[in-house]
């Protein structure tokens, strides 16, 4: 009896576990179709998306989150997302550049726009090279004669770059600016891999190809920090020089020295905000009523409306959103390699190379289509992936389509490889480039197993047949692996030399891995001219020998499940842990550490990568 009382016991809680398991699935089931009511019921009352806002007055650029350039989440979404989270500020939201400095445009030339507000304190950042962008637009919109004031109670330092341009900026009281230089720091993984008991197996070519220190080291090593330190500087002085140029005062006022900062700041108290009014880095402290006060007596109490309200006309918004096949005008298609360069499908953070190759074999079949320009933003990834794209690259030219490069702020390693099969490269003088350098990265888990009793054996014919992460490698297997590095590394500086037309010798002196900046990378050949993506639209064009265009935006095809869980993940209620985690320094480094492991997919585990070149504070 009590045997058969055991089993009962035991099938007792077997059901309940599957009733459990059934309940949760039926009420995500449940939750998800809510959600998929609400955004229809959402639709059908609003199907053109637009707002009641009404889009005229002071234009507000209340930016939260990151600007990246293709954000792979529907905005629409976001409206939701700040119901369900109680209209708190969402750090990871995604805002896309080109949508943005579109907006603005159309700004510029609105006789109901008056102005522009600039309220910054939910904007994470981003990258030099957008800032800068971004700030072209709004210079633009200033020699309209149309004014932009910014307000805020703490300015970091990507906030106040763009508060920089503006003709006044309003600081609340007790708030602060953080001008202190940029730094970057990266996590390293040696102590916990060897405390885990991984055995990782790297094979590199390049003094410089620092992107497999963090599984080799606890730190930095010299030759990388000589590297970082060059770049890293050369960007400080560029971004210094920009926004004192912007304030019309001399850089050292902004940002001077750490003994003359702490001399100024003892003499007024240790209060931030008077010694950022002090030393002309804000025009005015005021209560944050005060500010709100003087705005609205200077446009009169026009109506504000957000960015996010404020909708594009028709024709800009069909030519943004992709609906240019009935378009008579020839075409030029833009193309995003954005994220870790990858096998597979496009994701977020990730260039899926299947994605990306079917959108250029599309474009090869498309009469209408006259030039592309081949937007990247990458620190790189697998070798196989950057060679399909690549590849698909130089069938589009053999057609006689031309494909210009446009660099984001990282064009890097992979995202390099497959720069090398355009006709013309153009970037910021602030994007990160080169690391042409390849390693290969095979961890194996003998020890790891071993140590909780679990052993591997058997037979082979070849030891070179037995390669197995459940086993050490082998003498042979290394030797293999190394010269297949070896290999790649030569292949990598071909197609450098030929396509830049250089010697060897000479892209094997740049290369090693080293990163450069886009003003040291056209000194040495990398890049063909310094400029931003409006510049290499034109010359995409010029190559195409058209002038009367359209843009044709292009955006990877998704699952539909793929599609829904990646736009609800973006609506469903953030934890504290969430917050908190996006809004950490190297939250952004440690995405793409997981982003690199995740997709270690490459056929022959050889990666053109460089993970050491971003998440710069």
């Amino acid at each position: 009896m009590h045997f058969w009382r055991s089993i009962g016991t035991g099938i007792k809680y077997i059901w309940k576990t599957i009733n459990v398991i059934r309940e949760i699935i039926l009420n995500l089931i449940f939750f998800f179709t809510i959600l998929f009511f609400i955004g229809l019921i959402g639709l059908i009352n609003n199907p053109n998306g637009l707002s009641d806002t009404p889009n005229s007055g002071v234009l507000i650029l209340d930016l939260e989150g990151v600007i990246v350039d293709s954000t792979s989440y529907d905005q629409s979404l976001y409206a939701l997302s700040k119901k369900l989270n109680n209209n708190s500020p969402d750090p990871t939201r995604q805002n896309s550049l080109f949508e943005l400095t579109q907006k603005i445009a159309q700004a510029t030339n609105d006789p109901g726009i008056e102005g522009i507000i600039l309220k910054l304190d939910n904007f994470a950042g981003a990258d030099l090279p957008s800032l800068q962008y971004l700030g072209k637009y709004l210079t633009a919109f200033k020699a309209k004669g149309k004014p932009i004031y910014a307000v805020g109670g703490y300015f970091d330092q990507k906030q106040y770059y763009l508060a920089s341009l503006a003709d006044k900026i309003y600081l609340v009281n007790q708030g602060s600016v953080s001008l202190y230089g940029f730094s970057t720091n990266n996590f390293y993984f040696k102590s916990l891999l060897d405390n885990l008991k991984i055995n990782t197996h790297v094979f590199r070519v390049g003094t410089y190809k620092s992107a497999v220190e963090p599984f080799l080291r606890d730190d930095m090593s010299v030759a990388a920090k000589e590297n970082t330190t060059r770049w890293l500087t050369t960007m400080w002085n560029n971004y210094l020089n920009s926004i004192a140029n912007n304030r019309k005062v001399e850089p050292t006022n902004l940002v001077p020295s750490p003994e003359i900062m702490l001399s100024r700041l003892k003499a007024v108290s240790g209060s931030m905000s008077e010694y950022a009014l002090e030393n002309g880095i804000v025009d005015e402290v005021l209560s944050s009523y005060g500010a709100d006060e003087a705005l609205n007596n200077y446009f009169h109490s026009a109506p504000q409306v957000s960015i996010y309200d404020y909708q594009l006309n028709p024709n800009r918004m069909q030519s943004f959103n992709n609906q240019v096949k009935s378009s008579s005008k020839p075409l030029i298609a833009v193309v995003f390699v954005d994220g870790t360069i990858s096998t597979g499908e496009s994701a977020n953070n990730v260039a899926g190379s299947d994605s990306i190759t079917k959108q250029l074999r599309d474009i090869g079949k498309n009469d209408n289509i006259r030039a592309v320009v081949l937007r990247i933003n990458s620190p790189g990834g697998g070798v196989y992936a950057s060679e399909a794209i690549r590849s698909e690259i130089k069938v589009l030219r053999e057609k006689d389509i031309p494909v210009v490069v446009s660099m984001g702020g990282m064009t890097a390693s992979g995202g390099y490889w497959i720069a090398t099969q355009s006709d013309y490269i153009i970037a910021s003088p602030n994007t990160i480039t080169g690391s042409i350098g390849i390693f290969g990265i095979i961890p194996t888990f003998e020890n790891s197993l071993a140590h909780i009793g679990i052993h591997t054996d058997g037979v082979s014919t070849s030891p070179l047949a037995d390669i197995s992460v459940s086993k050490d490698l082998s003498d042979d297997a290394n030797q293999l692996i190394q010269m297949n590095i070896e290999n790649g590394y030569d292949n990598f500086v071909s197609l450098v030399a030929e396509s830049r037309n250089m010697s060897t010798e000479d892209v094997d002196h740049i290369a090693q891995g080293q990163v450069w900046l886009g003003e040291e990378a056209k000194q040495i050949g990398l890049v063909d001219k310094l400029g931003d993506f409006d510049d290499a639209v034109k010359k995409a064009a010029s190559l195409a020998g058209i002038s009367d265009y359209v843009i044709d935006w292009q955006k990877s095809e998704t699952s539909f499940f793929a599609s829904l869980f990646a736009d609800y993940s973006a609506i469903l209620p953030k934890s504290a842990l969430e917050i908190i985690y996006n809004q950490l320094s190297q939250s952004a480094q440690l995405q793409q550490h997981i982003a690199l492991w995740d997709n270690l997919n490459d056929p022959q585990s050889r990666y053109v990568y460089c993970l050491n070149c971003s998440d710069i504070n």
